[in-house]
């Protein structure tokens, strides 16, 4: 059976290391979201990747995300907030099973929610995504987590597939009845291969006697964790075009209003899992299915996923920002009235870094959301920034949950608790839209992209060569080189030799070289430059200086990042195919780096209050890159910046969360 040719210099390395079925995998992937980034017609090269490797982004841009936060607090949404928590005041949200009602649904899809980022000519109210953000905060926040879920749903990975890909027909029938509050699915995942899109084993056979596709996803390859799949509702299917074919194609159909058993079979049954316990959640199976041709939206499965999958993490980002909001404000009201060894649980240091870390994943969150926004909104690449905004806001509501747990003991278990609701989504999170440490991955890998194209190619090229035969097939495993090292020359001294010969004549050699030689000046003039004092520096003018020194820090420390990578490719050359450890390692400290620049620009717009929490949310993340030298120094600005939280707190001067009524907790003493 004939391979696909890998294109990209990554596949073309795990081809060379005897990996094909990933390096097939990659390839396809990578194809996928260039041509993804194509239909979105980017004008810029990403974010982070600048801050790595140059030009130096303007402060600006860094505080792009939170002055368009600032600007998109709107009637409409707040109209729609009001709607949903009414119901939930008057014990209507949710039903006896504990789910979302038709009567919470049909309340907020009254006053447009449902449509919100769908524009006005099908429906909606054709807002932007910033505004759409701020509303998904604020039901997370408020206890309205599950439609938050169901409503992001719906307007990111539900219809945007249509808004991006739809024919001008599908938009037309389709938008409207969505914007009134009609249910839409996006079935990726598989029983057999969970969410690895290029491993689809769903797929249609043509009908053409009855003019239309026949979909066919029976046992294993049933759709499973299907958030809103469920009868009657709308779905957007991704399958194979033919049992055998490597082509993924996406659909939609309307669902049957019950299960079926004929000349086609379809079932719908809970998906039986404990996250998302106020959702829709569901595994389908079809067989024999039918699906007019007219249902089939133009263009590659895998890529509208990724098309899509940008604006779904954003969201992602706003609730968990939501939902670190709620624990802080529920954590905060306990810690304030009980009584701990020697005084309030608030008096203490421990219960207050546990308070801080709650807020201060909250505000990381929120910030990432909206930087990433801003540059959606403004055509920049998010290769990068998706993936941090992603995996970090995941991250740090898992680490919210334990740290509210921390503060309210027992209580935050009791089965009444709005915490017990969302905590087996918070382990979710960082599942759901592709797993965290993977998307680590994946984002060193597209950050570094251009430097191992343009400087690396020339040894990956000559390592490749030497371990495929004259077919482009790779040689046995054991005359493979993934490494020109000392230990290999003494086993292959003329084989090692020839290739060292052949880079030393290779241009792209020279390349290299020539990057190590430039870059190592401008790290020595970097160096230099901070030494200089922020207050001499037009660029940091508008940072308060409490946050000026950290800027300039996780700054620094990501241009450095262009160094370790660096020593990575030329220490593990092909084996890096297959070093996930180190790659991962890099992909954790870009993200908390990144989190720190963009903690630094959100905070810097907005209150005093805010920037206390901004500032004990840096002193942890610094502390956790210092790990065990911590020096003292940093452990007495940790003390000191959570101190500062802890007092506006007792105050009631967080401006966080000051919009948040805090649930009275379970078993109150007194009674």
């Amino acid at each position: 059976m004939a391979h696909e040719s890998p294109t990209s210099i990554s596949a073309q390395a795990l081809k060379a290391a005897g990996d094909l079925a990933q390096a097939e995998d990659v390839a396809a992937l990578e194809q996928a979201a260039d041509a993804a980034g194509r239909h979105l017609a980017t004008t810029r090269s990403s974010l982070i990747e600048r801050m790595i490797y140059g030009p130096q982004p303007d402060i600006e841009e860094l505080i792009s995300g939170v002055d368009n936060m600032k600007q998109s607090v709107t009637s409409e949404a707040s109209s729609i907030l009001q709607s949903g928590l009414s119901c939930l005041q008057q014990g209507e949200a949710f039903g006896e099973d504990g789910k979302i009602t038709s009567a919470l649904r049909k309340a907020v899809a009254k006053e447009g929610g449902y449509g919100f980022t769908v524009p006005i000519q099908y429906g909606g109210q054709g807002k932007r995504y910033s505004e759409f953000a701020c509303l998904m905060e604020n039901f997370a926040a408020n206890g309205l987590g599950a439609l938050s879920v169901e409503i992001s749903g719906q307007l990111t990975i539900g219809s945007s597939a249509l808004l991006g890909y739809g024919t001008e027909a599908q938009k037309n029938k389709y938008l409207p009845v969505i914007s009134g509050g009609q249910l839409i699915a996006f079935a990726l995942t598989e029983v057999g291969v969970g969410v690895n899109a290029k491993r689809v084993k769903a797929y249609v056979e043509k009908d053409e006697e009855n003019a239309c596709w026949r979909l066919f996803a029976e046992g294993e390859c049933n759709k499973l964790y299907i958030t809103s799949a469920t009868h009657g509702g709308l779905m957007a299917i991704v399958a194979r075009k033919g049992k055998d074919s490597k082509e993924l194609a996406l659909f939609v159909t309307e669902l049957p209003e019950a299960d079926i058993d004929g000349e086609f079979s379809f079932h719908c049954q809970s998906s039986n899992v404990s996250a998302f316990q106020q959702n829709i959640n569901s595994r389908i199976h079809f067989k024999n299915y039918p699906i007019p041709y007219e249902q089939e939206i133009l263009g590659n499965g895998v890529e509208v996923l990724f098309y899509c999958l940008r604006m779904g993490r954003c969201m992602l980002a706003a609730q968990a920002a939501g939902f670190q909001r709620m624990m802080a404000a529920d954590a905060v009201h306990y810690a304030i009235q009980r009584e701990g060894v020697g005084g309030k649980v608030i008096k203490h240091e421990l219960p207050r870094l546990a308070l801080a870390k709650i807020l201060g994943g909250a505000l990381t969150a929120q910030a990432l959301s909206h930087l990433a926004l801003a540059q959606d909104q403004n055509k920049v690449d998010l290769a990068g920034l998706r993936d941090v905004t992603k995996s970090a806001s995941a991250h740090y509501l898992l680490g919210s949950l334990i740290a509210c747990e921390r503060v309210m003991g027992g209580r935050s278990l009791d089965k009444g608790s709005r915490i017990s609701d969302i905590r087996a989504t918070a382990h979710a999170f960082g599942i759901v839209e592709g797993e965290d440490d993977l998307i680590r991955l994946g984002m060193v890998r597209d950050l570094t992209k251009s430097f191992t194209e343009n400087y690396m190619a020339g040894l990956l090229n000559l390592l490749q060569r030497a371990n495929t035969d004259k077919n482009g097939r790779p040689v046995a495993k054991e005359k493979r080189i993934l490494k020109l090292s000392l230990g290999r020359f003494i086993k292959s001294p003329i084989r090692i030799s020839n290739l060292l010969l052949s880079l030393i004549m290779n241009t792209g050699f020279w390349r290299l070289l020539g990057w190590v030689t430039r870059n190592t000046v401008s790290s020595l003039i970097d160096r230099c430059v901070q030494w200089l004092p922020s207050r001499l520096m037009k660029r940091y003018k508008s940072i308060p200086s409490p946050l000026t020194s950290h800027l300039r820090f996780a700054e620094y420390q990501l241009r450095q990042c262009r160094w370790h990578y660096f020593k990575m490719s030329a220490t593990y050359q092909l084996e890096l195919t297959q070093a996930q450890l180190p790659l991962q390692q890099l992909g954790k400290r870009i993200e908390t780096l990144v989190c720190i620049a963009t903690l630094c620009a959100h905070a810097s717009q907005l209150d005093e209050s805010t920037q206390r929490i901004a500032l004990a949310q840096i002193e942890i993340l610094r502390s956790e890159l210092e790990g065990n030298t911590m020096s003292v120094k940093r452990m007495e600005s940790l003390r000191s910046a959570v101190k500062g939280v802890a007092e506006d707190l007792s105050q009631e001067e967080c401006r966080l969360i000051q919009s948040i009524k805090a649930q009275p907790f379970a078993h109150p003493w007194g009674e």
